[in-house]
């Protein structure tokens, strides 16, 4: 019993310190699930852009103390500020270098070195424009997760190297902290959005508006992938008579070799099918020596009905 109570000391401490803040444990939780999401959105916005095989894993979430967010700002390699005026907040996004190199993998081909060595390399030019994009696609996310498809919250501002960044930017004493990984071509770096309370509130109000309208929330890059996917997709078509009857007994009677005359109108009425869905109005034609059919229209099977019940 005395070591179960000393286990649960740290946990109501931390609960203490959470609701102090604002949040609860609970509150944390269900920002995870929220996360897990981004890191999703924010894996495929990568992966639409490249070849390489690219994996966004959620790792975890968690509250910070200003001592523990100048800690993990020392470690990063590139912070970026993002201004959100509308929640009157602004978020900090923290890259280690593996991270730029991922995205440096990943979008531009690079081949980024994978030998210790390469973390001391300056960051170049390429880096910073590649990292400014990467960058750019988790506000994207953080968009597709808090705007619920209106205007745009989030614009990725300064990219700062960490080295360079003035003791002053950091103003709050206590921050949301979701770590994400990327990884690429065998290697994985991290990324942390960092959140300031005063961001919490309007997070927790486009969350429970998202939750609300979840069969209108789409990942756009999900959506221009899966139509490019599908576009690509190669199915059998068929052309077929639309018109012309037989009874059984003629059926029963037909023979190798025997001529069955067709409709009259039959160059007008082949239709373009694949398996049992009718698609296009065809016109019979010839080029050369081939048999050929020209589309002529859409099928609207709603009006065919019609004009089968009129016929009938």
């Amino acid at each position: 019993m005395e070591v179960e109570a000393e286990q649960k000391r740290p946990d109501a401490l931390a609960e203490n310190i959470l609701r102090a803040a604002g949040l609860s444990v609970d509150d944390l939780k269900s920002l995870e699930a929220v996360f897990r999401d981004l890191a999703g959105s924010f894996g495929s916005r990568v992966a639409a852009q490249t070849d390489v095989a690219i994996g966004a894993e959620f790792i975890r979430i968690e509250s910070l103390e200003k001592d523990a967010i100048g800690e993990n700002l020392l470690k990063a390699s590139l912070v970026g500020l993002v201004p959100v005026a509308k929640w009157g907040s602004r978020l900090m996004l923290a890259a280690d270098r593996n991270f730029i190199d991922c995205g440096v993998e990943a979008l531009f081909g690079s081949g980024a070195s994978h030998d210790t060595g390469a973390a001391a390399r300056p960051l170049t030019s390429v880096d910073l424009g590649i990292a400014a994009r990467i960058f750019g696609d988790v506000t994207a996310s953080l968009d597709h997760i808090f705007s619920a498809g209106g205007e745009a919250l989030f614009q990725i501002g300064d990219l700062v190297e960490a080295a360079h960044l003035a003791p002053a930017t950091v103003t709050e004493t206590r921050m949301i902290c979701c770590t994400i990984a990327l990884k690429a071509s065998g290697r994985s770096g991290q990324i942390l959005i960092l959140l300031p309370r005063s961001s919490f509130k309007p997070m927790q109000e486009a969350i429970a508006r998202l939750l609300r309208q979840p069969a209108h929330h789409s990942d756009p890059a999900w959506a221009k992938k899966l139509r490019l996917e599908v576009s690509r997709a190669r199915i059998d078509v068929e052309a077929y008579l639309q018109q012309g009857s037989m009874t059984l007994e003629q059926i029963a009677l037909l023979r190798p070799g025997q001529v069955l005359h067709l409709p009259k109108d039959a160059i007008d009425q082949v239709r373009l099918r694949s398996g049992k869905q009718a698609l296009y109005k065809c016109r019979l034609g010839k080029a050369g020596s081939a048999f050929t059919v020209r589309i002529t229209d859409s099928v609207n099977e709603e009006e065919d009905l019609l004009d089968e019940l009129a016929a009938d």
